[in-house]
């Protein structure tokens, strides 16, 4: 996570012998506007989630409205920047990382972009040349222009923030290095075998500066772990852009800033040094709020340009044949107007951004409705399946009930046959039986005639003394008034009698059968109802797979 005050050897190359002397600290005589102030500045917040979580910014900071970024901020203890106007101590790019040197301009056009091209660019590509030791090439690639305009409105670059209120570093050793290699090419290697450094030139337009300072913290002081790396994200895209430097709060910090700088007052300010050998490679820097007691009335907003500058210095040995470099890249946007007002630049986004919503809008209300739709058949499918569960139950239960009936209708058939068995039989015995009775009504006809004459023959032989009793010679006795012709009519009723109890029987018997055979008819009757029933339920049930198949489909989509 944290990001080294150094870089690897392969790149590294130690300070050039050849050194310009500078001048010590200009402003070492303004004792008297000397104002230095006590604020608490903005640092990273000392969260333990950055142990394993690189920090993520989004840029520019303004777009960032769905908070995407995961850095969090807080104010650290209270700290005096210094000013740097009646100090006798003087300050130097290698030693401190940054210094402050009078450079008067007549330029004024401040609004019209291909102007600071043609005429700014050369004044500040001087100043380099005359303040900054080793400027073999200089290449201007980004700029920062902050004006107040009639309506008000700031103009900036294109990855503009508004003033950083963070305690940061501009680039690590990452970013400078895609920079080198994006805006270079195929010069990137040649050039990084030399020396190779990142300048900012910051100064202040029209009026000095009231309201908001710059605070710069002495790079010869920063330990290594100081600068922690953090990742930067184009709120347009999300995608990575390139790295800035952040920082948590410590105690030795040393902050400076020069008071009511005015435009004459530039400050050189170092991002980035390939050198190992220097004390101070990159500096940390902040906008801050100067205390509304040191700010005069009606004092005017901060009005400032930035320009970021790569110089390099060519490695020991042959100078390269052809020298001559192209256009720098940041002329050639300000010739093409290509920095934009912020407010342009916020319209744009916002209506981008409104596009996106609205269409993120429609596209909610789209998956909102098909999930309705789909929770609307999912509850019709539920409901079909569970009226299919049920038909289903029931169509077993009418199928075991059917069973049951085919094991009655068998049964009902076996007896029906058993008892036409028996009826077949009983009509066969009524028939012996009547047999035997007419058999019997004949003897029984018979038998009084031949009692009769037996009684006359009897009546006939009889002695004059009395009348004999029948029988008594053969040993029978008929009891006082016996008649024959009685016992042959109770004999003819008990017939009678047991032929009436069989054709009540087998009337019974037939009853019993129609009976059986109805119940059979009903029941086959009802079998075939619930086969239509079982047919109908096999239709709901391929409905039912319709809709399953169809729900699927709307979930695909």
């Amino acid at each position: 996570m944290a990001t080294k005050n150094a870089i690897s050897s392969s790149t590294a190359v130690p300070v050039p012998t050849r050194q310009k002397t500078v001048s010590g600290n200009e402003y070492a005589s303004d004792h008297a506007r000397r104002k230095d102030i006590k604020v608490r500045l903005q640092y990273l917040k000392d969260d333990p989630i950055y142990r394993s979580v690189k920090p993520v910014q989004i840029t520019p900071n303004f777009a960032d409205k769905e908070k995407r970024t995961n850095v969090k901020l807080e104010s650290g203890e209270l700290e005096t920047i210094v000013d740097v106007r009646g100090l006798d101590e003087s300050f130097t790019l290698d030693q401190n990382g940054f210094r402050y040197v009078k450079a008067p301009t007549r330029f004024e056009q401040w609004s019209s972009q291909p102007r600071i091209a043609e005429e700014y660019l050369p004044e500040l590509e001087s100043l380099l040349k005359r303040e900054v030791d080793g400027c073999d090439e200089i290449y201007f690639y980004d700029a920062r222009i902050r004006q107040a305009g009639d309506d008000g409105v700031r103009v900036s670059g294109l990855s503009y923030n508004p003033f950083a209120r963070q305690v940061h570093a501009d680039n690590t050793e990452r970013s400078v290095l895609e920079k080198i290699h994006n805006l270079t090419e195929i010069k990137a290697d040649y050039y990084l075998s030399g020396r190779a450094r990142i300048i900012n030139i910051w100064r202040p337009i029209k009026h000095p500066v009231y309201d908001c300072g710059l605070a710069i913290a002495d790079g010869g002081l920063l330990e290594d772990g100081d600068i922690i790396e953090c990742d930067r994200h184009k709120a347009e895209t999300g995608r990575y852009w390139d790295t800035m430097g952040v920082a948590k709060y410590k105690s030795g910090y040393r902050w400076y800033y020069c008071s009511e700088q005015a435009e004459e007052d530039v400050l050189l300010f170092k991002n980035f040094d390939t050198a190992t050998n220097v004390p101070a490679r990159t500096v940390l820097h902040t906008a801050f709020d100067i205390p509304p007691e040191d700010v005069p009335p009606d004092a005017p907003t901060r009005e400032s340009i930035e320009v970021r500058a790569l110089i390099f210095t060519y490695p020991a040995g042959p100078k390269p044949l052809c020298s001559a470099q192209s256009e720098h890249p940041l002329a050639v946007q300000l010739k093409a107007s290509d920095l934009r007002h912020v407010d342009d630049e916020q319209n744009i986004t916002d209506r981008l951004r409104t596009d996106i919503d609205e269409a993120d809008e429609v596209k909610d209300a789209v998956l909102l409705l098909r999930r309705q739709e789909i929770r609307r058949l999912e509850r019709v499918r539920d409901a079909l399946i569970r009226e299919r569960d049920g038909l289903l139950s029931e169509l077993r239960k009418a199928s075991t009930e059917r069973d049951l009936l085919k094991t009655e209708l068998s049964s009902a058939q076996e007896q029906l046959r058993i008892q036409a068995g028996r009826i077949s039989l009983l009509e066969s015995e009524t028939g012996h039986l009547q047999r035997q009775l007419l058999c019997s009504h004949a003897e029984l006809h018979k038998h009084p005639e031949q009692t009769s004459q037996e009684f006359g023959d009897s009546t006939s032989s009889s002695s004059p003394s009395g009348v004999r009793t029948y029988g008594e010679e053969d040993g029978l006795r008929f009891q006082p008034g016996y008649r024959p012709e009685r016992q042959n009519e109770f004999e003819r009723e008990l017939l009678t009698q047991r032929i009436e109890r069989q054709d009540h029987e087998t009337q019974k018997l037939r009853n019993d059968s129609v009976c059986s055979a109805a119940g059979t008819v009903s029941k086959a009757w009802q079998a075939s109802v619930d086969e239509a029933v079982r047919r109908e339920r096999e239709k709901h049930a391929v409905l039912v797979k319709t809709l399953q198949d169809e729900i699927k489909r709307l979930r695909a989509a």
